[in-house]
């Protein structure tokens, strides 16, 4: 029996060896009815594959056949269910497409960080539930890419944490639309491709970059919670999900199938790819693997290997001499082995030494963390030291975020990571609200993984990180600021400034008083000597025995340039520095003291320039000007809490000054442009507002003609009441009140312009007509209509040809101008 199964075994090789020894086109004519049963029932063709690499090629086949055939396909769209896209989001893809089509290449970068933020997500789940990361390969958290040459398709596939039918329709059908009002407000008005291409991914809408390059686009995505489904669009404005007729084929995650454009083919190749993933993704934070292929040199298995004269492989002999002895010749051929390549093997940067890290390091990673083609302004890198350790970097944008000043927007952009795993990016108690701007990361080895965020956000290291953070920051500013070139510093503060004067506030109340302090030291203010005046170059310039700070608050420099409260200052040689900012109002407070010298707001009432005052004549003063006073505050009433006699006025009339606890005007100002501002102001802002002081200029001769008239007219005089209102409005204008009723005004303007047409007019009528014991005999009595009023004064109505007449008297000439008035 056994000699019967060594003949069988014996024939059945002697057929192989003769076949191989034909060449397979003789062999297919001479065998043409041979059975196939044969090879069939062998192993099958023999393919010279190392066990490796059968392994990598029955893995390449299982990857290929999640692709739909066309049968499945069909099958996709008639069950599908249809939707339309959200309008923001086919007005995003418009603007995408057209716009940025010049950088097509940031896809790429997009999809990767969108699979990256994926398995964040899943990695900090299963810190406190460890089971949703399943067994086996899905518990390996990656990024693969798979380029379908044949079908021009270009896979990227992540093991994050999915998504179920829902967040298909929330994540990829719409869009918040304050976001995308941002991102269209920013793009327009950016006129660089190069900055507008990385504004998709800053504002949260990278996925719609894809329809850059693909015309058909396929999602399948599966999460622990729902079953596998598929999302498929072309762009045309509407898409459509079915549930996978395959079933749960990922195990979780998502698989993201572009069927690339023409003009798109590039990114098909080995090379682009890994160039791309170099360039944007380097320092992701999870393997990237590119399934690549080369060529190897394997032996050919066969029993009684006998060389060919022609072979479609390529086959070499190897031959090696042993002990003296030669072996026989080996045969071996190339073939093509598929494999995963893992493209971004680089060390987490902030794990490096400083030492060991080049800028370019740092500016690649920075525009891989931020998605921006710009460089950063500054960074910092170090490690905290101590009974806590932990790593960081952190950047100072060359352009400040859009939402930098939102109170809505709370999530900062520097990520919290423990051990390396990413734990969150809402650091509102870690990072203060005034340096939300910073970019960076935080690593921490102290600091436990299976943590709920809000415990972790009240550990005590927490606190460490955060004044270690302050201080990195306030030395990056100061080495900046510490530079000979100063436009850099002056750049800095243009975009940054407002962050310092936050943070001067937010630490007012703090234990952390050197940090204010150092930030104070950091301002800068336009001054009437400089654009950028410090505290400390303003108390270098200060007059011998000047032992305070000037300042004044208003809307801009060229308004408070012109205004009459800081006229005395200037005439005397002070320095007065300009609060343009609407945060100033709540700066100030904050910093009533630099070094020992007291912050005086000319706007309020009380300014002294000296000592030298005369107590005597300064009484005489107010005692000569006390029937103008009076006079003023019975004719403005509730306007004005009272009238005094001016200290710091020199060329204009009169002022308006808040009392040291009122509300200034630039304060009104700022309180009234708020919404609804008006309407809310309680009873209590109000009586505030209304505590303004008038202080009159008693060297200037509108002053001492008014007082003039007062005395001698009294108080009943038209001409006075009409004048005390319209310098009210006049002073309240140029001391940078908001006038409350504009037709009050004009009608002031108006009254003063009748009153004084009347005393025009009775000038001219005792200029023509002259002194007579009776009157002359008038030809036509219709010509004049003279009246006489109680006090026996003639008063004549406005005649053409009053204003020549008013330029050669004498009397009108010593007038002042209405204007003026």
């Amino acid at each position: 029996m056994q000699s019967t199964f060594k003949l069988f075994v014996t024939i059945v090789l002697a057929i192989i060896a003769l076949s191989l020894l034909v060449p397979p086109s003789i062999a297919d004519v001479t065998n043409e009815n041979a059975p196939i049963e044969l090879d069939l029932d062998l192993k099958g063709a023999k393919t010279p594959l190392t066990t490796d690499s059968e392994v990598v090629q029955r893995e390449n086949e299982a990857i290929k056949s999640e692709g739909y055939s066309v049968a499945e396909q069909k099958l996709i769209q008639e069950n599908a269910e249809k939707f339309t896209f959200q309008a923001e989001v086919n007005k995003l893809m418009n603007i995408i497409i057209n716009s940025l089509y010049s950088k097509k290449e940031i896809f790429l970068r997009e999809l990767i960080s969108n699979a990256s933020d994926a398995l964040d997500k899943i990695r900090f789940l299963a810190l406190t539930n460890p089971a949703l990361l399943g067994d086996g390969d899905q518990s390996k958290l990656d990024i693969r890419i798979m380029i379908d040459n044949a079908n021009k398709v270009l896979h990227i596939i992540d093991r994050g944490i999915g998504m179920t039918k829902d967040d298909l329709i929330k994540n990829l059908g719409t869009i918040a639309q304050s976001g995308t009002k941002d991102f269209i407000n920013k793009l327009a008005q950016s006129n660089d491709t190069k900055d507008n291409s990385n504004l998709i991914g800053q504002f949260g809408v990278g996925f719609y970059s894809l329809f850059l390059v693909a015309d058909n686009v396929i999602v399948t995505s599966k999460h622990n919670d729902d079953d596998q489904y598929v999302w498929t669009s072309t762009s045309d404005g509407t898409y459509s999900i079915t549930k996978d007729p395959k079933g749960n084929t990922l195990g979780r995650g998502t698989r993201i199938s572009m069927h690339l454009k023409e003009d798109s083919y590039e990114y098909l190749s080995e090379g682009a790819i890994k160039e791309l993933v170099k360039k944007y993704s380097q320092f992701i934070n999870f393997p990237i693997y590119l399934y690549t292929s080369h060529q190897e040199d394997v032996p050919i298995e066969d029993e009684t290997p006998v060389p060919t004269t022609e072979d479609e492989n390529k086959v070499e002999t190897n031959e090696e001499e042993e002990d003296g002895e030669d072996e026989a010749p080996v045969m071996t051929k190339t073939i093509d082995v598929y494999d995963w390549e893992m493209i971004n093997d680089n060390k987490p940067l902030w794990t490096r030494s400083p030492k060991e890290v080049t800028d370019q390091e740092y500016n690649d990673f920075y525009k891989t963390l931020t998605k921006s083609s710009e460089e950063p302004l500054a960074h910092s890198h170090f490690v905290g030291e101590g009974g806590h350790q932990f790593r960081s970097i952190i950047y100072i944008p060359s352009t400040p975020p859009t939402n930098v000043y939102d109170p809505e927007s709370m999530v900062t952009s520097i990520k919290l990571f423990v051990r390396r795993v990413f734990i969150t990016d809402s650091l509102k108690d870690i990072i203060p609200s005034w340096l939300r701007f910073l970019q960076g990361i935080i690593d921490s080895d102290d600091l436990p993984l299976n943590v709920s965020r809000e415990i972790l956000q009240q550990h005590k290291i927490l606190e460490i990180i955060k004044n270690k953070i302050i201080a990195k920051f306030l030395t990056m500013v100061q080495d900046i600021s510490n530079k000979e070139d100063r436009s850099e510093y002056y750049s800095f503060y243009k975009k940054y400034g407002n962050n310092l004067k936050f943070g001067v506030i937010d630490e007012a109340n703090s234990k952390s008083v050197h940090i204010k302090n150092r930030l104070i030291k950091l301002l800068m203010f336009p001054s009437s000597q400089e654009e950028h005046a410090t505290l400390d170059t303003y108390v270098k310039r200060m007059k011998e025995g000047q032992n305070q700070i000037y300042f004044i608050s208003g809307k801009s420099k060229e308004t408070l340039e012109s205004s009459p409260l800081i006229e005395q200052a200037l005439k005397r040689g002070y320095e007065v520095l300009y609060m343009v900012d609407p945060i100033d109002e709540y700066l100030i407070p904050q910093i009533p003291k630099y070094n020992e010298f007291t912050l005086t707001n000319l706007a309020r009432e009380g300014v002294k320039f000296d000592n030298t005052t005369d107590v005597e004549a300064d009484k005489q003063l107010q005692a000569d000007y006390k029937p103008l006073t009076d006079f003023l505050k019975q004719q403005l009433g509730k306007k004005i809490e009272r009238v005094v006699v001016s200290k710091i006025l020199a060329d204009s009339p009169c002022a308006l000054v808040t009392n040291q606890w009122g509300v200034t005007a630039n304060m009104e100002r700022i309180i009234k442009a708020q919404s609804f501002g008006a309407q809310q102001l309680d009873e209590r802002q109000m009586e505030m507002m209304n505590k303004k002081i008038m202080e009159i200029n008693p060297e200037h001769p509108l002053i001492k003609q008014l007082l003039e008239r007062v005395v001698s007219h009294g108080v009943k005089d038209e001409m006075a009441q009409v004048s005390a209102q319209v310098l009210y409005e006049t002073s309240a204008l140029s001391s940078g009140f908001i006038v409350d009723n504009p037709s009050n005004f004009a009608k002031w303007i108006y009254k003063m312009m009748e009153v004084s047409g009347e005393k025009i007019s009775e000038a001219k009528y005792q200029a023509v007509v002259p002194e007579q014991s009776a009157p002359a005999p008038v030809a036509n009595e219709d010509i004049l209509d003279v009246n006489i009023d109680e006090n026996d004064e003639m008063s004549l109505p406005n005649i053409p040809g009053m204003p020549e007449i008013h330029a050669d008297m004498p009397e009108m000439r010593a007038r002042p101008a209405h204007d003026e008035l």
